[in-house]
């Protein structure tokens, strides 16, 4: 089953599950505390939605008092929202004061009552599964007055505007009591993180047996090459039309010079810095950009048809994670190029998380690389493995960024893949055009 069934507070109680005579299977663990955080959160939508429900309230509540206090309501909302976005000018996730968010809510039976005028008015009209947006707006509501240790409210900012959200900054409310009654737990992933820090993210008190396969352990050393190139960053105060066209010409050079006939997977810390590259790309690239109508059957089909093509995928996102790139028993995928190292941005719900991890592993440093640094050599490695999918696979590795030389991130590199070179602008461009696919 998927992760709701058990790691929802909200689960249906029509399932039913013993979780102490269970065992449970827990695949690509490294993305559960996320899951979890994601499941048990709630979520007001963006502005339009605010407005859409002002909308309504205007033409199906016919009751003046009632339409005009859940007017109220909606404009002090939608103005508090507005005034806040500034704020967000620069982050993506600001924390929020309980009671700054409540004070709209005080005359919540408005909303309520308009709700179900709304709902009956359109079931009367003869709308099968009637629907309004003022039922997040319920949804949120009732999660705010119930709010719990190591939940908070923030205001978030993304492709779709900007939102109120009640989140979960601290997913071992949930996981603890179910990873420790079970009867037994196997949490299992490719890229699972340090032991530390799914220890004190899952709340895991209980005893445990680690084994862990390194990527040499299954992987020939004559399968692939790792090269460093230190020409470029992704690193946001270094972020400008300058170096996003100077990433873009290392990349139709690498793909110019790319003399196989398989596809090139270019991974990007966000779809912000991906646009941003995208641009300054030579015409000829033939490329295939990730969007959220991207799928990876479409792509697939796309590459049966014409294998070179280079794929703009961000990190974490759903053309890297958890995907195949086959046909058959033949791997797509010749050449893994990593844009820039895909740290999360900074924001007061990671900050939250570090703080937490702080108190609970009594080490600030430690608790700022499971945060930030871990997060990122993760959604590296998921991206690298798409690569090697049996043990006939091979494929080149280039890690794009002059970060990658810095003490802390080489020396995970090097010990993961056991080798690498640092190279220039023209070797680069010679090691790719050498590559093929049969091992020296």
């Amino acid at each position: 089953m998927t992760y709701y069934y058990i790691f929802s507070i909200n689960r249906p109680e029509s399932v039913s599950i013993d979780i102490r005579n269970s065992v449970l299977i827990i695949d690509e663990a490294h993305n559960l505390p996320d899951a979890i955080s994601g499941l048990n959160s709630i979520d007001l939508p963006p502005l339009t939605s605010v407005i859409a429900s002002i909308t309504e309230v205007k033409k199906l509540v016919d009751d003046e008092e009632l339409r005009n206090r859940a007017i109220k309501i909606l404009r002090g909302l939608q103005t508090y929202m507005v005034k806040l976005s500034k704020v967000l000018e620069e982050e993506t996730m600001v924390s929020l004061e309980l009671g700054d968010v409540l004070q709209f809510f005080e005359d919540f039976q408005a909303i309520t009552d308009s709700y179900y005028e709304i709902i009956r008015k359109k079931r009367s009209a003869g709308v099968p599964i009637p629907y309004t947006p003022l039922s997040r707006l319920l949804d949120f509501h009732r999660a705010i007055l119930n709010k719990v240790s190591g939940f908070g409210v923030f205001l978030a900012r993304d492709e779709q505007g900007v939102s109120l959200v009640y989140k979960c900054i601290d997913p071992s409310v949930v996981s603890s009591p179910v990873i420790n009654e079970a009867n037994g737990v196997v949490l299992m992933s490719g890229t699972l993180p340090p032991r530390d820090y799914v220890m004190s993210m899952l709340g895991i008190s209980r005893g445990i047996v680690e084994y862990r396969i390194g990527f040499r352990d299954y992987v020939r050393p004559e399968n692939y090459g790792v090269l460093i190139y230190d020409g470029v960053t992704t690193r946001y105060v270094e972020r400008d039309e300058e170096e996003y066209a100077k990433i873009a010409n290392v990349l139709s050079r690498i793909y110019q010079a790319y003399a196989l006939d398989k596809a090139i997977l270019s991974i990007f810390p966000s779809y912000t810095v991906l646009k941003s590259v995208r641009k300054y790309l030579n015409p000829g690239v033939k490329y295939i950009m990730e969007l959220g109508s991207t799928s990876i059957d479409d792509l697939i089909k796309d590459l049966r048809n014409d294998r070179k093509r280079l794929i703009m995928a961000v990190a974490g996102g759903k053309l890297v994670e958890g995907v195949e790139y086959r046909l058959g028993t033949e791997n797509l995928l010749g050449l893994i190029i990593i844009v820039g190292v895909p740290y999360p941005e900074p924001n007061d719900y990671l900050d939250d998380v570090m703080e937490i991890l702080a108190a609970r592993l009594n080490d600030r440093k430690l608790a700022w690389e499971l945060t930030y640094q871990w997060p990122a050599i993760v959604r590296i490695k998921q991206a690298v493995g798409r690569a090697f999918r049996s043990e006939s696979d091979r494929a080149l590795i280039i890690l794009m960024d002059r970060r990658f030389r810095e003490a802390r991130l080489a020396k995970i590199f090097e010990d993961y893949f056991g080798k690498y070179v640092i190279v220039n602008e023209n070797e680069l461009i010679n090691e790719v055009s050498n590559f093929n696919l049969t091992p020296h």
